[in-house]
Parts: C-alpha cells; sequence; structure tokens
C-alpha cells in the first residue's frame, strides 16, 4: 500500500509504504501511473503473454457475444466426488475443449464465469450452451495502481487460494484449525438421491429455471453444468460461513474474486506463485518436466488475468514454507480493518 502524497509530475511520485501497523515508511519516489503502463505496455508487446482460456460459446449474433463472455473450467470445486461418475461407478468426465464422439455436449462439464461489466446486461439460458469456440487475440489489461480505502467488517473474510498446491493447502488449513476454517454447501438441480441430505451435501434446487434465474441475478459466484444438471456456489452461503465466525476455503476460480467484492464479501485471495518449472518437479516428485512447465505456464496466465485481485502473492521452497507464508497473509489479512479497492480516481 503507497500513500502518493505529489502526484504532479508526469513520470514520477512520491509517496510513502503503509505498513499493515497504519504507520508509514520514509518519503520515496514511485513511477506514476502513465509511465508504469507505458512501461508494463511495451513489455506485454515483447513478451507476449497469453492471458485468456478458451470458453465454450453458442452460435449467435456478434452483439450477443458482447454483452457476456463465458469462461469454464474442467473440475467442478461444489461438486461431490461421486457425482464424477455415473450410477454404475465409471467415469464420465470429459474435456471441455473436445466434444464427444456423437456431438452432443449436453453431459460435459463446465463451469460459468460471468465477466461482463454491466449487470443489467440481459443474460444468456445456461441450456443455450451447446458448441466450443476459443476465443484469440484480445488484449489483456496492463495491471497498475489501484485506489483503495480501509474498511471496518463484521464477518470472516473467505478466503481463495489459487495456483499449485492450492488442494493441498485447503486441505492441511481445515485439517488443522477446523474451528477457524469451513466450506459452504453448494446448490444443485439434481434430484437428491436417498441417502443425502437437503442442506447438507447440497441445496437441491427445486427447478432449473428458478437456479437459472438466480445465476443471472447474480446470486451465484460460480456455476455450472454436469450431466445435465447445474452446480453453484451462492453468495449466501458463503455468507453463511462468513457470519459463523469461519473462513469459508473457496475452490473457485479468479473471476469469483471480483463477484465476491461486488457483493461486499472481500475474500483474501491468495496466489501461490512457483519459482520454477524446477521447483514444481521438486515439490511433485511424480510430475514430469511436460507437466510441470504446463503447470507453471498456467501459473503465469493466471497471474496475468487476474493478478490485480490478489490480496497477496506467496513463494517457497518447500510445500511447509508455502504452507506457512500463506497462514501468515490470512493472520494478517482477517481484519476487522481491511484494505478494499475504491472507486477513487488516481
Amino acid at each position: 500500500i503507497l500513500h502518493v502524497t505529489n502526484a504532479s509530475d508526469d513520470e514520477w511520485w512520491q509517496a510513502r509504504r503503509v505498513l499493515w501497523s497504519g504507520n508509514q515508511e520514509g518519503l520515496g519516489i514511485v513511477p506514476s501511473k502513465k509511465r508504469w503502463e507505458r512501461k508494463q505496455r511495451a513489455r506485454d508487446r515483447t513478451v507476449k503473454f497469453q492471458g485468456h482460456v478458451p470458453v465454450m460459446i453458442d452460435k449467435q449474433s456478434t452483439l450477443d457475444r458482447k454483452k457476456k463472455n463465458f469462461s469454464f473450467s474442467r473440475k467442478f470445486p461444489f461438486m461431490k466426488s461421486k457425482d464424477d461418475k455415473s450410477e454404475d461407478g465409471s467415469d464420465q468426465e470429459h474435456s471441455p475443449t473436445t466434444p464427444n464422439n456423437d456431438g452432443d455436449n449436453s453431459s460435459m462439464p463446465f463451469m460459468l464465469c460471468y465477466t461482463q461489466d454491466d449487470p443489467s446486461s440481459e443474460g444468456i439460458s445456461l441450456s443455450s450452451i451447446s458448441i466450443i469456440e476459443i476465443l484469440v487475440g484480445q488484449e489483456e489489461a496492463v495491471l497498475s495502481y489501484e485506489s483503495v480505502s480501509q474498511l471496518q467488517i463484521d464477518y470472516t473474510r473467505p478466503v481463495i487460494i489459487l495456483g499449485p498446491l492450492k488442494d493441498r493447502v485447503n486441505d492441511d488449513l481445515i485439517s488443522e484449525f477446523p474451528d477457524q476454517f469451513g466450506s459452504c454447501v453448494p446448490h444443485t438441480t439434481r434430484p437428491k438421491r436417498e441417502y443425502e441430505v437437503d442442506g447438507r451435501d447440497y441445496h437441491f434446487v427445486a427447478s432449473r429455471e428458478q437456479m437459472e434465474k438466480d445465476i443471472q441475478n447474480h446470486l451465484f459466484i460460480e456455476a455450472g453444468q454436469y450431466n445435465d444438471n447445474l452446480y453453484g456456489t451462492s453468495v449466501a452461503s458463503v455468507r453463511e460461513v462468513a457470519e459463523k465466525r469461519k473462513h469459508c476455503i473457496l475452490d473457485v476460480s479468479g473471476n469469483a474474486i471480483k463477484r465476491l467484492q461486488v457483493a461486499q464479501l472481500y475474500p483474501i485471495a491468495v496466489f501461490i506463485k512457483p519459482k520454477s518449472v524446477e521447483s514444481i518437479m521438486e515439490m511433485n516428485k511424480r510430475m514430469t518436466e511436460e507437466q510441470a512447465k504446463k503447470t507453471y505456464d498456467r501459473a503465469l496466465k493466471m497471474e496475468q488475468e487476474f493478478g490485480e485481485y490478489f490480496t497477496a502473492i506467496v513463494q517457497g521452497d518447500t510445500p511447509e514454507e508455502i504452507y506457512q507464508n500463506v497462514k501468515e497473509v490470512i493472520s494478517d489479512q482477517s481484519g476487522p480493518t481491511i484494505w478494499v479497492p475504491s472507486k477513487d480516481p488516481l
């Protein structure tokens, strides 16, 4: 956090660093917003990070496509493991970038992520999504300074861990601190099975139409479809855990960070940034070099696309060091006074 004390120069600003305690360090010089963004654009033209992932949309007019973009993920964090199997126990997961042989994508798993700026824009029915397209060549936003302000909160902040080792870190947090961390109950339109309890295993929604309406009304931070059934994590479910004085651990995409901010449930979003391909292989001995490189590249793309929403970026030489660093970030960022994005112009 920087307190800019003089922004009269076009190229350089005077600023003081604000510590977590609220105290400020000595005066220094930082690049102006204009200078920083110019340098970043020049660098990006050289490096050419591809920050967008494949998305699935239906055949519709260009005008409709501009109204709303969707992105999808292969795994459903809000689906229980038994939902990944058919009734006979066989795996039913398909690649989201490869249609089934018969051309029917109805059972393909995908995750819906709103990226529209205008919440009032007309929504697209989930049931209309039918084919795959890959959008490339879209210009990346330049990460720059962001105005922030202090806020007093009376709830326990949700936690989103992104990057390699996130599953291990999530499990360790809940295992070591069961009284401080928990998970929320997802929603689904799938029929309830005999052994399941509504409100414990899932919130079972009466109709697909109702859940689609709730999704379009931005009541979900993330939602998607699998085997013709909708699944999703609602804002209300996250809030319920937060109001119980527990950090709600969320296994979601970076898109969910912004939606939680809009809902005024400001999450602690921690990105685990790998130091190198070699460090990934060192932490996971079973991973091949090719797999590690793909993991590293995905991490770079994730930082490029969602870096502006991260609360902190952590690194480490061992899983234990990374886990300790994540715990320190959560402790520092738990409040009750936090820094949040503001609409004040720079």
